[in-house]
């Protein structure tokens, strides 16, 4: 019996043996003056050229460049971006781990994005408000965006409820068709919702795990480090699909975040074509490793257990990484996932060596096969060679947009 049949094709269409590689991680090569980030099929080069202007334009601090960054993400993904989403956020560049999770179970709060934006805009100081930064959105918005594939996908799976609904029918269908992928998506002004939108104080989870990972290396987590010595797996149900991350750097700061809801099909929030969240889902997986001559930040975003992609790459040793050549080799090794009821192990058969696949089968363990696990993204500042670097890596796997050019 080969080796390829231990990997079981599974129920999902997309989990079948394909030996190939066909994605790259998405890099700027080149400095520039501001660099956006956003899981989309979308191209980012009018918004980046729009937003600099204005960043420019209104003296604006890369934070409030962040805020105006965030709320474009509700006419990006408004399935996973809403006013009422939660989010995750961190400073790539602050030395005091910044990190702050607004993720809740269950909130009370319709506007719980909105507030968090607000919360974090206090924190920095900020003389801008929000409602400030929503008329420059307003200002800058094209007056359509282009339906991706993962809208197209959701819209397709929720017709019925989006086509019969007064709101929802008017932004996304034609006649009795949803909006298919490369189709025009008309925009609304975000101004009125916030100006309308009452501000109520949320708590909110800055705690980050630490762990010593070697010689002057350690890294600082928003899990625990340590389940995973003790075989114990947070699985999310839900593939962690819900959520959306994004990212901004601007004059040498760069900030990275994750929305995340469920959305509710059947209900838009007024004057828009953002759905509301039925509930937010789990927290997703951050982590800054810092050693002597660099600092890393990595945001797992999809997968059924997004630490667990982040603590396989710490034990990959990703802190020895010389350099961004070296970083992209890990992101882009074979990645696998320890999962239960029943155990198994998932794994990216399609980048591996048969050696390294002998290796796994040599467990006796149960082995599925899947062509993409995870969707990781890295930023990286180190000073190990004669000249700092800094950059963000996105990774290729999954539909990610990465506009960077001067």
């Amino acid at each position: 019996m080969s080796s390829c049949s231990f990997f079981i094709k599974l129920d999902q269409s997309d989990e079948v043996i394909v030996f190939k590689t066909e994605n790259s991680q998405k890099i700027c090569r080149k400095t520039a003056p501001i660099v956006l980030a956003s899981q989309s099929g979308q191209s980012l080069k009018q918004l980046k050229q729009r937003l600099l202007s204005v960043s420019v334009e209104k003296s604006l601090k890369p934070i409030e460049a962040f805020v105006a960054w965030s709320l474009l993400q509700i006419y990006i993904r408004p399935n996973n971006v809403s006013p009422g989403s939660a989010i995750q956020f961190m400073d790539t560049s602050s030395s005091n781990l910044e990190y702050v999770s607004y993720v809740k179970k269950n909130s009370n709060d319709p506007f719980l994005y909105f507030n968090s934006l607000r919360d974090i805009l206090t924190k920095y100081q900020s003389k801008k408000s929000l409602s400030y930064l929503a008329r420059i959105v307003d200002e800058i918005i094209p007056s359509q965006f282009t339906i991706d594939k993962n809208l197209a996908t959701f819209l397709a799976k929720n017709k019925d409820s989006i086509t019969a609904n007064k709101r929802s029918h008017r932004f996304y269908s034609k006649g009795q068709q949803v909006l298919r992928k490369g189709e025009g998506l008309n925009t609304f002004k975000i101004w009125p919702l916030i100006s309308q939108s009452r501000y109520l104080k949320n708590s909110t989870n800055t705690h980050l795990f630490s762990k010593q990972i070697g010689n002057g290396k350690s890294a600082h987590c928003n899990f625990d480090m340590g389940i995973y010595k003790n075989s114990i797996y947070l699985i999310d149900s839900r593939l962690g699909l819900n959520s959306h991350p994004f990212s901004l750097s601007y004059k040498g700061q760069t900030f990275m975040a994750i929305s995340s809801q469920i959305p509710n099909s059947k209900e838009l929030y007024p004057g828009t074509y953002s759905f509301k969240p039925i509930e937010h889902g789990g927290q997703k997986a951050f982590c800054k490793i810092k050693t002597k001559n660099s600092q890393l930040t990595l945001i797992s975003s999809k997968g059924r257990d997004s630490g667990q992609h982040l603590f396989n790459l710490i034990e990959y040793k990703i802190s020895s990484a010389e350099n961004r050549n070296d970083l992209i080799e890990l992101l882009d090794f074979p990645r696998y996932l320890f999962l239960l009821n029943p155990e198994r192990m998932v794994y990216e058969s399609n980048r591996s060596s048969p050696k390294q696949i002998q290796t796994f089968l040599n467990t006796s363990f149960p082995i599925y096969h899947k062509s993409n696990l995870g969707n990781i993204w890295l930023h990286y500042k180190t000073t190990s060679t004669k000249k700092s670097d800094q950059g963000l890596i996105l990774d290729g796997r999954q539909e990610n947009s990465l506009s960077c050019s001067k």
